[in-house]
């Protein structure tokens, strides 16, 4: 039962908040002012799972209230009720980690909602640094000296404020990289907010970094400020960079000049402060060649680039994040330890591992649910024994080809070859065609005349 603590000085609204939260199943208590809130909060009486709040108080005022709890690291997940906050105090509130702000009058259903909503918000950023905890607390693992170098370039650049570009291969670790900038920055105890460039559709993309404006398009009911704004004080990360619409890297080129964003239909202007952090799997020098990325943009992204190593060429790390990974999804799905074989350990070390850390913890959680106690190397994929046959050479492999005409042969191989870019790509369709070095609507013709379909479960074809 969720324990609720309403700081509200009219009688009658206290008296029914109190009234519908108990038939609500919530275990509320009320106060009637900031000072008793403080006392209350201050003396051991327990953090409440969500701070229902009045602005205009007797004494100290509501966000008096929540500056000192802010300032104190001890703020409760909390929902202002108002009617007379002005503009800029709601502005300051939500900076200061207020999670909603309800106007007076307001509905049972409207105050319900955003209950429910705040207390599921805070359960998943619970479950979020549980799983963090269970992996090392979001550490990045390996004692190759590679990843001693890595954690060495993340020191010196996490507490300056200046810009990264994070390269590596899917699969890698770069978010983690990204998020241990921020954990090791001056701006850790602000937002950390990311985009994945790619798996968001390119015409939302815009609305999703700048916001947008209250009727600027059909089903802009209601203003909505960006992920710039959302970020402000803290970090942005901006994941696959290198997928990015051209015409939106020059909006973005303009925000890093400036430190100003606009909404979607709207003329003015927001100053934020927020430090940017990218990522992207390409080359991003040489889609400047190509024309696909702006050389500005990109100078001004790159200020601090950090490189990931793949996992192939630390194999040394493999036993460490094998086992690692095995215990996290023990405990996750709550199956029995597992024992691994010796012999299991060479094997995952000379793989190559084109998946990078990715498709190991995929391999660890396909073994817990479904290995054997000890785990062996015939319970290993195929994939891990493909090539150790025989002498064979070539990018096809001829031994145990069936016969058929060179029309279908050619068609097969250029089918496999195909889906082959696309799974390395995880369907990104944009990534595949630079890789096979088409255009992307031309790749987009090939899939539907060779009948290729996405696996359920891998990413949207951007």
């Amino acid at each position: 039962m969720s324990r609720v603590l309403i700081v509200e000085d009219d009688a009658k609204i206290r008296a029914n908040l109190l009234f519908l939260l108990r038939d609500e199943g919530y275990a509320p208590t009320a106060l009637e002012s900031a000072e008793a809130a403080l006392s209350a909060l201050g003396n051991g009486g327990g953090r409440p799972d969500l701070l229902l709040l009045d602005v205009r108080l007797p004494g100290l005022s509501g966000l008096d209230l929540v500056r000192r709890l802010a300032a104190a690291e001890s703020l409760p997940p909390t929902v202002i009720i108002s009617g007379e906050a002005s503009i800029s105090e709601t502005v300051e509130a939500l900076k200061l980690g207020v999670h909603d702000f309800i106007e007076k009058p307001f509905s049972k259903e409207r105050l319900l909602r955003s209950i429910r909503n705040t207390l599921e918000h805070t359960a998943l950023r619970r479950e979020v640094a549980e799983l963090r905890s269970e992996l090392g607390g979001g550490e990045i693992l390996g004692d190759s000296p590679a990843m001693a170098a890595l954690r060495e370039k993340i020191a010196r650049a996490a507490p300056t404020d200046a810009r990264i570009l994070i390269r590596g291969e899917s699969g890698t670790g770069k978010e983690l990289v990204a998020d241990a900038l921020h954990r090791a920055s001056r701006r850790a105890a602000r937002p950390f907010i990311k985009i994945n460039c790619a798996a968001i559709p390119p015409h939302l993309v815009e609305d999703e970094l700048f916001g947008h404006a209250r009727g600027a398009f059909t089903d802009a009911r209601a203003a909505k400020p960006g992920l710039f704004e959302e970020a402000d004080g803290g970090t942005l990360f901006l994941d696959e960079i290198g997928d990015m619409e051209y015409p939106l890297q020059s909006r973005l080129l303009r925000v890093l000049e400036d430190g100003r964003v606009r909404r979607i239909g709207e003329t003015q202007e927001r100053e934020v402060d927020v430090r940017v952090v990218a990522a992207t799997h390409c080359d991003l020098e040489d889609a400047v060649q190509r024309g696909e990325f702006r050389e500005d943009l990109y100078f001004r992204l790159a200020h601090l680039p950090i490189e990931v190593p793949p996992l192939r060429e630390r194999p040394e790390d493999v036993r460490l994040l094998f086992d690692v990974f095995l215990q996290h999804y023990v405990r996750r799905h709550r199956t029995r330890a597992l024992g691994v074989e010796p012999e299991v350990y060479p094997v995952l070390e000379r793989y190559p591992w084109m998946g990078n850390v990715r498709e190991l913890r995929n391999l660890c959680e396909r073994l817990v649910i479904f290995g054997s106690d000890p785990l062996t190397v015939d319970e290993l994929p195929s994939p891990f024994f493909a090539g150790h046959g025989g002498p064979e050479t070539g990018l096809v492999r001829l031994g145990a080809l069936p016969t058929m005409t060179l029309r279908d042969f050619k068609a097969q191989c250029e089918k496999e070859y195909v889906e082959s870019a696309l799974r390395r790509t995880r369907w990104n369709v944009a990534a595949a065609a630079r890789l096979l070095e088409i255009q992307r609507t031309y790749l987009h013709q090939k899939i539907a005349a060779l009948g290729l379909r996405r696996p359920p479960g891998e990413a949207a074809m951007p």
